[in-house]
């Protein structure tokens, strides 16, 4: 096998070629993070009320306003403190008995007017400018004639189009899990693709998928079609996403680090570009088809970008490799010699390439297995915390435009805050720090929200520790991505990316349910994204650490790494790199076993 960090020590670990390259892939990131996002505003909460003909009639009714109708028409709930938009008054019960008796058949048209006024809960007749036709001791009726929309911010919503509120509002909540379903089915074909045919064409299929699916959504004339192409689009836009780490972080040689988080920025630019875009179309599908059109651009920038080089050696491709590898050296103005890739070169027998690996292998060495577990556990935590805050932006005060461009923001902040201090504090103590400030500020938030009791400073100090957890949770995410890269073999990475991005996705499914508890129960959010975040927090301290270390590319590297111990691929020779394969001519099982951590 050919050790690529040795080559890169000639070529320059992050020259001017992998800048141009970075620059063009990290593309795929900005479309990523919009569709991830986007149902902050396609679902963003829009006042409704009943249909109250002729009251909200603005011809016979012109100086109602909007807050008088609902007051007209519409039951408070004392407890909670809002009006029940999801239903009206109608008139006594005992008119509604004698229309159930004695209305039907022939003595129907002899009862129409009290038919019309247990439809409508009140007297039609009555209702010509005047207030005499409400009777609010009354008993409520649900929206029998349809729901009023408040599209002063917003014209046109999924809710709005489909009726999606009231008993059907948890249709908002699902549609949100099953995108994050389908970013699950992304996650679990993304390692087998990006490691079997190469990082580059996952990142250009993926795309393509994405501006596909992207479109049925745009157009899709039902609700269930709508669905469907939201969970395809999760899927690639996802699947993208992940090839882009790997391909980042392998290519970046010493400055993983910096070209692995640096990804997280054009996603957070992507996520905030949603507040811009919806700011201008306010229709939905405008909306949704302009943040679209932004999978575009890398269908261009992909005839310029190469396989990851580190992946072409890994899979035995040599030639294909070094041509690679002699482009990057012409670019960065470097030369290469053949003394290079002798230096380069193991004398080992690369049994472990000539198998295929899958998820399955994550879990079959011992402590391969238990840092497996442990990753899933700290994926799901994080992708619980983050996407349970970004997706409730819409209930926090304020302007729903500024408040998203705001959560952008700490996407960035976490970004360059990781970057310098990866490598000065290493990932264990780092992983450990952020889920743990999480934890506390959410917690902190709970408590915030219990004891307000009105008060105005409180409420905002709740606010404040809600965004720090989120800045928190944006970090460990961020760290997370690049931690759970280096800890695995080259030909595991992608697989164990996959697999903890898998259990992200649990996280992320279960956030909108987390939400809809939220809205009865106040404290449950910041209790369970609080407590869930110390746990994971002190079980982080379980990791090897990677800080300082070669990233492994073999299981037999892999095994010294949980052991606390590195290879540094500079160093080794030749007769350093012999190993089980040349000794004896086995069969893969036995190799595996003899290789078992």
């Amino acid at each position: 096998m050919i050790e690529f960090d040795i080559v890169l020590d000639e070529i320059g670990h992050f020259g001017t070629y992998q800048l141009q390259i970075f620059a063009m892939v990290y593309w795929i990131a900005v479309p990523a993070g919009m569709h991830t996002l986007a149902a902050v505003f396609y679902t963003a909460p829009v006042p409704y009320r009943c249909n109250v003909p002729p009251i909200d009639n603005g011809t016979i009714y012109s100086n109602l306003s909007e807050a008088q109708i609902l007051y007209l028409t519409t039951p408070y709930d004392q407890a909670s403190k809002r009006y029940d938009t999801c239903s009206r008054y109608r008139v006594f019960t005992a008119c509604c008995t004698v229309y159930t008796v004695f209305a039907n058949g022939k003595l129907r048209s002899l009862f129409s007017n009290i038919i019309l006024i247990c439809r409508y809960g009140y007297d039609l007749e009555l209702c010509d400018g005047s207030y005499n036709c409400v009777n609010k001791s009354a008993p409520h009726i649900s929206c029998d004639m349809g729901y009023h929309f408040d599209t002063s911010i917003f014209t046109n919503t999924i809710a709005t189009e489909w009726n999606i509120v009231c008993d059907l509002a948890i249709l908002n909540t699902i549609t949100n899990s099953l995108f994050f379903a389908g970013m699950f089915a992304g996650a679990l074909i993304s390692g087998y693709i990006s490691d079997n045919y190469g990082r580059r064409t996952a990142l250009c299929y993926f795309n393509l998928g994405t501006l596909i699916f992207g479109l049925i959504a745009t157009f899709s004339p039902w609700f269930v079609m709508f669905t469907i192409a939201r969970f395809f689009v999760a899927a690639t836009s996802h699947g993208s996403n992940l090839a882009l780490t790997l391909y980042a972080i392998e290519v970046g040689g010493k400055h993983r680090t910096a070209a692995g988080l640096l990804a997280h920025f054009p996603f957070s630019v992507g996520y905030m570009l949603c507040s811009l875009i919806s700011y201008f179309f306010r229709n939905w599908r405008h909306y949704y088809f302009v943040l679209t059109l932004f999978s575009m651009p890398y269908l261009i920038f992909h005839f310029f970008i190469p396989e990851s080089p580190r992946w072409l050696f890994a899979k035995g491709h040599y030639e294909k490799g070094k041509e690679v590898c002699y482009k990057f050296a012409y670019r960065n103005g470097k030369t290469l010699d053949d003394s290079i890739w002798r230096k380069a070169t193991s004398t080992t027998k690369d049994v472990q390439r000539r198998r295929r690996y899958s998820s399955v292998d994550l879990f079959r060495p011992f402590r391969m297995r238990l840092i497996t577990f442990n990753v899933m556990f700290s994926w799901f935590v994080a992708s619980l915390v983050y996407f349970g805050l970004a997706l409730n932006v819409g209930t926090l005060s304020g302007s729903i435009f500024v408040n998203n461009c705001l959560n952008g923001c700490s996407e960035i902040i976490a970004a360059f805050f990781l970057i310098p201090t990866m490598d000065r504090f290493g990932r264990v103590r780092l992983l450990f720090t952020t889920f743990t400030l999480a934890g506390l500020t959410l917690i902190g938030n709970m408590l915030c929200t219990l004891f307000a009791n009105g008060s105005q400073g409180i409420a905002i100090t709740g606010v404040a520790l809600a965004l720090a957890g989120k800045l928190f949770a944006s970090s460990a995410f961020g760290l997370a991505f690049n931690f759970t890269a280096e800890l695995y073999p080259t030909m595991l990475r992608s697989n164990g990316m996959g697999v903890g991005s898998m259990a992200a996705r649990f996280g992320s499914i279960l956030s909108p349910f987390v939400i809809l508890i939220n809205h009865s129960h106040p404290w449950f959010l910041g209790t369970i994204f609080g407590s869930l975040s110390l746990l994971a927090g002190l079980l982080a301290l379980l990791y090897p650490e990677t800080m300082n270390k070669s990233m492994p590319q073999t299981m037999e590297e892999a095994k010294l790494l949980y052991k606390g111990r590195s290879v540094d691929h500079a160093m080794k020779t030749p007769e350093h790199r012999v190993g089980p394969g040349d000794v004896c001519d086995v069969d893969m099982d036995t190799v595996f076993k003899i290789t078992t951590l």
